[in-house]
Parts: structure tokens; C-alpha cells; sequence
């Protein structure tokens, strides 16, 4: 994007939470008392916007990880409640968003740090635009091993099995770059690229969202940080779960409040993907 390109606003709903007014005669249930979910039309600058793809898994995708007791690669699905989300994310969510983004001309950024990112002509670009990396802090302090025992006490991964075939990644092609799409791996590279490119909000897609899209580099906690509003999609993030939200997905339903209170707004998938197609035209 340059300076001279014109304003380009599409008109989409954004879901915004009324964290007020408190219900000072409930007590310590004040919070009853707030306006809560509401929804207003309001214009999207393009120019302004990307639309960001963080840690989209493939597990679940391909033969070796099938869902399910009997999976080759086990070590793959990692802690495994998520996976069937994912799936049904990537398959049946996404495309169909990310293809009308695109087509509108509004930027995709991929924020991953697997190989696989890390070749072909939107990465080159990336790298180019983004410049030298900064001087890292590394400061550490010896836990005294205290972190790997808190890891082993909340997370049972299971061990590769003997002999299970390797692992080719399997993402479908629309949701890997191509075209104009920048990435990055770390905060200071999408920090420098969305600068560059004068784009001020950032609309989060994929896993985890109460997990990866705020607490990994180059996700929401970094970004505000650096002065970005942080969004999310609804239907386009997956939340990890615990044994009491598993049936209601109560942490994803939180995760989007958190999400709409502390970093940004929240878009339906659809409305989205809609007000895209019909800029396009």
C-alpha cells in the first residue's frame, strides 16, 4: 500500500461488549448489570486492516494424524481436545474468508514459525521489508527445572510411536501464502511489516485464541503493546477447553469477551466474509 491509494471502507457489523454500568444493589454480582453484547454497523478501513492467520495446525488433516485412539502419529495431536475444532475451522470456515479478503485487497498476513512459511516469494518480501532483526534478550534466570516440572505435571504428550511415518505438512494451499499475503514469525517482524504498511488493526484468525493469539509472538499482548487494535472472528478461533467448558466451549465464549474488552472488537465470520464479497462486487 502507498500513500496515494484512495480510502477503501466496506460497511460490517462489529460486535462490541458494554462492560458497564455496574449493578451497585447486586453486590458482588454487579456485573449483572451490564448492557453486554451489542452490534453497530460501522466502515472498515482496508488499508488500514489485516487480516491475521496465527498457528494454523495441521493435525487432524493428514492419515498419520486422524483423530481418534488409533492415530499413527499421537505425538502430533499434541493435547488433542482441539483438533476436531480445527479441522472444522480450516476445512469449512476459512477458505471461503480468506479467498473474499483477498480478492478485496485486503492484506493476509500469516503469523507462524514453521519451515514451511519460511520459503517461496511472499516470505523473500517479507524478510526484505521487515530488515535486520533487533538485538534479542536473553536474559534468563536458572528455574532450578522448575518450568519442565510444571510442563510434565499439567501435560501428558504422548512419545512418538517406533517406526510411525513421517509427518508432511498438509495445510490446503488457500490458507498458505500466495500473492501479496506478508509473513511473520516473531512481534518485531509484524510489527515492522504492518507499520510499513500503515495498517493500524489487526483481525485475528485461528488457534488458540486464549492461548497462542495472546500470549505468542506476534500475537495480540505484543501487538497492543506496539499500539495495534487486536480483533478477532468469531468461527475463525478456536479457544483450548478444559474438562468444565468442554460441552459449552464456555473458555472460547470467554475468550471473545476477554478479546472485546481488553484488545480490540469481534466480527462474525459471515458478516465478514459478506461485506468482502460484496466490496468486491
Amino acid at each position: 500500500m502507498t500513500q496515494q491509494e484512495p480510502r477503501r471502507v466496506i460497511q460490517v457489523p462489529w460486535h462490541i461488549y458494554r462492560h458497564y454500568p455496574a449493578d451497585f444493589l447486586a453486590g458482588r454480582a454487579a456485573a449483572r448489570g451490564f448492557i453486554g453484547w451489542e452490534v453497530e454497523t460501522r466502515g472498515l478501513d482496508l488499508n488500514k486492516t489485516a487480516l491475521v492467520l496465527m498457528h494454523l495446525p495441521d493435525a487432524g488433516l493428514t492419515p498419520d494424524t486422524e483423530w481418534g485412539p488409533d492415530c499413527p502419529r499421537p505425538d502430533l495431536l499434541g493435547t488433542v481436545e482441539w483438533v476436531p475444532r480445527t479441522v472444522d475451522m480450516i476445512e469449512n470456515g476459512l477458505p471461503a474468508l480468506v479467498k473474499s479478503a483477498r480478492a478485496a485487497g485486503l492484506q493476509v498476513v500469516h503469523v507462524h514459525t514453521r519451515k514451511e512459511y519460511q520459503t517461496g516469494p511472499c516470505w523473500e518480501r517479507s524478510v526484505a521489508e521487515a530488515g535486520d532483526p533487533p538485538t534479542e534478550d536473553i536474559d534468563k534466570i536458572d528455574d532450578g527445572g522448575l518450568l519442565d516440572a510444571h510442563r510434565k505435571d499439567v501435560f501428558q504428550l504422548a512419545a512418538r510411536p517406533e517406526g510411525s511415518p513421517e509427518h508432511t505438512w498438509a495445510m490446503p494451499e488457500v490458507l498458505m501464502p500466495q500473492g501479496d499475503d506478508l509473513i511473520a514469525g516473531e512481534t518485531w517482524r509484524l510489527h515492522r511489516l504492518m507499520k510499513r504498511h500503515g495498517i493500524n488493526h489487526l483481525i485475528y484468525c485461528g488457534w488458540a485464541l486464549n492461548w497462542c493469539l495472546w500470549f505468542s509472538s506476534g500475537g495480540m499482548c505484543d501487538m497492543n503493546r506496539h499500539g495495534y487494535l487486536c480483533s478477532a472472528v468469531r468461527g475463525g478461533c478456536v479457544a483450548i477447553e478444559n474438562k468444565e467448558s468442554a460441552d459449552t466451549e464456555a473458555n472460547l465464549e470467554y475468550a471473545f469477551w476477554k478479546t472485546a474488552v481488553m484488545f480490540g472488537y469481534v466480527f462474525d465470520l459471515e458478516e465478514l466474509r459478506d461485506a468482502l464479497q460484496a466490496a468486491v462486487g
